[in-house]
């Protein structure tokens, strides 16, 4: 098995579907907390069904995903408060 970590900030849904696919991925594991973003196509039920429609299947795991105290800390350039979290 490999696992492999992506970023969607600043790619398009096309584009970020075609990496995936080049890479052979099967399965996203969405770790956010909050799977919500501001970039159509990417918060959680349409990311799932834009997934799905390539294939690709998707699970979310917001236990995984850093907690709001984290988010503020790094929004704040705290990194000693993020790590501890």
């Amino acid at each position: 098995m490999q696992i492999f970590t992506i970023g969607y900030e600043a790619v398009t849904m096309a584009e970020f579907i075609a990496a995936l696919t080049r890479a052979g991925v099967r399965r996203v594991i969405d770790v956010r907390a909050l799977p919500l973003s501001r970039r159509p196509g990417f918060s959680k039920s349409p990311l799932a069904a834009e997934l799905a429609s390539h294939g690709i299947d998707s699970v979310h795991l917001n236990a995984l995903g850093t907690p709001k105290r984290g988010r503020d800390a790094a929004k704040k350039g705290d990194v000693a408060t993020l790590r501890a979290v």
